[in-house]
């Protein structure tokens, strides 16, 4: 998490820049901005500090190094053009993302370097290489300020100093570089040339049980989905079966119904037509003052007993209660009286 912060405040000042923000140049301020102490620190990081503040080696580098890099690029790099902070940006962006924190420092003091380098190189192209004249007095030249001599060290040592960052930022990049294209896969050691530590096959293989489980998962799924319209339909069946079932016990309550209608009224016809021939009978019998047995039982005075018996067994047949159990009152109430009547002639007529 701090060398993400400390990459972000790294990348403020150019963000600034992108959008828009005008560089001011400010004085020197002894506290170090973000960027300036990511870069100064990573010049001193081997000058050793020393036992107290006025002899510490490391602190008078830092100094030093503020200096000469505020005297180039102003406070904060606020001196750099739009252009040096876009060529900075799409040139050391991309090694963040891919290399980390440190190879995005070790381009940016790269990049500085080469642009102090130019600059060196153009103030002494545009520099008047003619002699100055002599002076017309005989006064003395003056002598070269101490502080002036110092900055001139200072600046030729950060000069060296950032030479030498870019040089082994190079080196790095190289490394970096030739590490990638020599990776090798994990598990069968074959070389890997695009991303990932997984050679094709590999990847093909470790990605094959995933795919094999993905088949299966999708055939339970299908398998699922079968059997649940399997259940759908057998409900449906039975709910249609059981539709039907009802409607069949429906109908066969109707037709029941309808067959007792028609019974009820096929015995009333019967019976309308059995009182009307005992009415018939009524009229047309004879008045009979005396019980006669022959008449009873049809049959001539001189006949023999088997004949009487066979016409007795004819009339019991014709007048059974049975046949008119069904049928009125009435109905039932003559068939009685004519099957005692032939009882009755019987018993007389076989003694």
């Amino acid at each position: 998490m701090m060398s993400v912060s400390v990459v972000w405040s790294l990348m403020a000042p150019f963000a600034m820049m992108a959008l828009g923000t005008a560089p001011q140049v400010a004085a020197p301020e002894p506290i170090p901005t973000a960027i300036e102490k990511a870069l100064i620190e990573r010049v001193c990081s081997g000058v050793a500090p020393g036992s107290t503040l006025e002899t510490d080696p490391h602190a008078h580098c830092l100094n030093a190094q503020l200096a000469s890099l505020r005297a180039d690029f102003g406070r904060d790099l606020r001196r750099l053009s739009a252009s040096e902070r876009s060529l900075l940006d799409s040139t050391c962006s991309r090694l963040q993302s891919t290399h980390g924190s440190e190879a995005y420092l070790t381009c940016i003091a790269g990049q500085l370097a080469a642009l102090r380098n130019r600059r060196t190189r153009a103030k002494a192209a545009a520099a008047d290489p003619a002699p100055l004249p002599a002076p017309l007095s005989s006064a003395p030249t003056p002598k070269t300020a101490p502080a002036q001599q110092a900055s001139s060290r200072a600046a030729l040592i950060i000069g060296g100093v950032l030479l030498t960052i870019a040089t082994i930022a190079a080196g790095a990049l190289v490394v970096l570089q030739s590490r990638r294209k020599r990776r090798r896969c994990r598990e069968c050691g074959a070389s890997v040339l695009d991303s990932g530590d997984l050679c094709s096959n590999c990847r093909r293989a470790a990605a094959e049980p995933l795919r094999r489980v993905a088949t299966e998962r999708l055939a339970q799924e299908r398998a699922a989905d079968a059997q649940q319209r399997k259940l759908r339909a057998q409900e449906e069946e039975q709910q249609r079966q059981a539709a039907q079932q009802e409607e069949d016990a429906r109908l066969r309550v109707l037709e029941e119904a309808r067959q007792r209608d028609e019974e009820a009224r096929r015995r009333q016809a019967e019976d309308a037509i059995g009182r009307s021939q005992v009415a018939a009978a009524a009229e047309s019998r004879p008045v009979v003052e005396e019980f006669d047995p022959y008449v009873v039982l049809g049959v001539p005075r001189d006949t023999t007993q088997e004949r009487i018996r066979a016409a007795y067994e004819e009339a019991k047949s014709k007048y059974d209660h049975e046949h008119v159990a069904h049928l009125g009152v009435d109905i039932q109430d003559y068939y009685q009286a004519k099957a005692q009547a032939v009882d009755r002639a019987y018993q007389m007529l076989a003694g």
